[in-house]
C-alpha cells in the first residue's frame, strides 16, 4: 500500500485515502508484531482444535491470504475462517493416507503408520503426521505474511 502522509493537505483532500492507510498500518503493525507469539503457539499446540484456534486468532489478526482461506474442495472447506470446525477441517492426502476430516483424525488418533512403503517408522502414531501437516501449513503462510507485511511496511 501506498505511504499516505498524514499531514494537513491528506486531512483535507484525501482523508479517505489516509483512513485506508492508517488502518492498513495499524493491521500492518499487528501482523509483525504477532508473528514470533504465533509461531510459539504453533510450537506447543498439542491437538488439531489448538491449531485451528491459532488459525482463527492469525485470521482475526490481519493474517489473510488464499492459502489460509475458505475454500470448498481444499483444506477449510467452512464459511469462514471464525466457523472452522473439525467438521470443516480436512487434511491428509500425503504419506498414502486418505483426506479426511478433523474429527475423523481425533477419532483415529492412536493409529500407528503400520508397515509402509515410505520409510516411516511403523511407530509413528498418524495423528502426528497431521498434525505436522496442518502445523507447516500454518507455520509457513503465517512467516510469509510477515514477511510481506514487512516489505511493504518498510520497504526491505
Amino acid at each position: 500500500m501506498k505511504k499516505v502522509r498524514n499531514n494537513l493537505w491528506n486531512r483535507i483532500f484525501h482523508s479517505k485515502a489516509l483512513k485506508e492507510y492508517q488502518e492498513w498500518k495499524k493491521t500492518a503493525e499487528a501482523i509483525i508484531g504477532w508473528n514470533k507469539q504465533l509461531n510459539e503457539d504453533l510450537t506447543r499446540a498439542k491437538t488439531l482444535q489448538d491449531l485451528i484456534n491459532i488459525h482463527k486468532h492469525a485470521w482475526e489478526i490481519g493474517y489473510r491470504s488464499p492459502n489460509i482461506s475458505p475454500c470448498a474442495w481444499g483444506m477449510f472447506r467452512c464459511e469462514s475462517i471464525p466457523v472452522l470446525t473439525l467438521d470443516t477441517l480436512y487434511l491428509g492426502d500425503i504419506w498414502g493416507l486418505w483426506t479426511n476430516n478433523g474429527r475423523f483424525w481425533e477419532e483415529h488418533k492412536n493409529e500407528t503408520m503400520s508397515y509402509n512403503g515410505f520409510g516411516i517408522d511403523s511407530k509413528k502414531k498418524i495423528y502426528d503426521l497431521i498434525m505436522q501437516q496442518y502445523r507447516q501449513h500454518l507455520r509457513s503462510n503465517i512467516n510469509a505474511i510477515s514477511d510481506n507485511t514487512v516489505k511493504e511496511l518498510f520497504g526491505k
